[in-house]
């Protein structure tokens, strides 16, 4: 008795090449876990808390004393909206966009020590309800902006696993 088995690989080819092609091109699976990745680095900021989870340190009270309605690091929001990602080709870039930008969240990444505040263009500094030729600003409290924490970490292989299988997915229907 004998018989035979034949192994028809087509489908077994386009699904590689399918695969291997978003591995060679990998710039809409890496956009994919930009914004997932964007998301949760937005959610963190908004609770004020670190990439590791830890919170914040609280606002001094000269900035509460400003009355303002932001939470920290978010007195106009414009800091946190430059927080952007950008793919190219098999490489993807989380960080502040704009110098500015990316210089203040060096300093409330990092904290800064007391610094000597003068005004660049006027006589004096409006602050704290009145005006002052300098001030002496005691620093800022290290807040870390960003990180890759293994939650993230775990995101990225969630995101990335879903896209693939999103690929080989396109051949069993």
């Amino acid at each position: 008795m004998q018989f035979t088995i034949e192994f028809q690989d087509q489908h077994l080819q386009q699904v590689l090449k399918a695969v291997s092609t978003e591995l060679v091109s990998p710039r809409q699976m890496l956009t994919s876990v930009g914004e997932s990745l964007l998301r949760v680095n937005r959610d963190r900021h908004y609770e004020a808390k670190a990439p590791d989870g830890i919170d914040w340190a609280e606002l001094a009270a000269s900035t509460k004393a400003e009355k303002r309605k932001g939470k920290a690091l978010n007195k106009t929001g414009e800091m946190l909206e430059s927080f952007n990602y950008q793919v190219t080709d098999d490489t993807l870039v989380m960080g502040f966009d704009g110098q500015r930008n990316a210089q203040l969240a060096i300093w409330h990444h990092e904290g800064t020590d007391p610094y000597l505040i003068e005004p660049l263009n006027k006589k004096a500094l409006a602050f704290g309800g009145g005006f002052y030729k300098k001030v002496n600003h005691p620093g800022l409290e290290a807040r870390p902006l960003v990180g890759y924490p293994l939650s993230d970490q775990q995101l990225t292989v969630d995101v990335i696993e879903d896209h693939l299988t999103h690929v080989l997915n396109k051949f069993n229907q």
